[in-house]
């Protein structure tokens, strides 16, 4: 496979996971406020997805961007090691663990660096909530893997 072809393949799942945490922590926002009441007509759900994609987007696009460009060639490496069979599993993996290791390490800088007790991402500040936005990377882990022939056949 050729190099431009790969590379094509890792933006699609970049992209295709920024849209769907984007979507994830819109909805577990909103389900949060509407949990306490608030009613959300669908018109409004849609402009927040829209204005979630072009505030917290770009900035998730390059965290995304990062974190799969570590995990991914990690999950290769090991499918590879383990054999054919894990290679979905295991990028698959990949896509939900990088995604949990960004959004986390965004509260960490916060505490660390700026010394604040805020969580950045609000959706992520309960373990379901950060679970289901790691279904993005998920999701784009699984896409990556099928678009992606294997490097080596095993």
């Amino acid at each position: 496979m050729s190099v431009l072809k790969t590379i094509a393949i890792y933006v699609v799942a970049v992209l295709v996971g920024t849209f769907l945490v984007s979507l994830a922590n819109t909805h577990i926002d909103l389900q949060a406020l509407a949990g306490i009441g608030a009613q959300i007509p669908l018109a409004v759900r849609i402009d927040a997805i829209g204005r979630d994609l072009t505030g917290f987007g770009p900035t998730l696009l390059v965290l995304i961007t990062i974190g799969f460009a570590i995990a991914f060639p990690v999950a290769g490496w090991i499918s590879r090691w383990l054999g054919a069979g894990w290679r979905h599993f295991g990028f698959a993996l990949a896509g939900a663990v990088a995604v949990i290791v960004m959004v986390s390490s965004i509260t960490l800088f916060y505490q660390v660096a700026l010394e604040a007790t805020i969580t950045p991402v609000a959706s992520s500040r309960e373990l379901a909530g950060l679970l289901t936005l790691s279904l993005g990377g998920l999701i784009a882990g699984l896409l990556f893997a099928a678009l992606k022939p294997a490097a080596h056949a095993t």
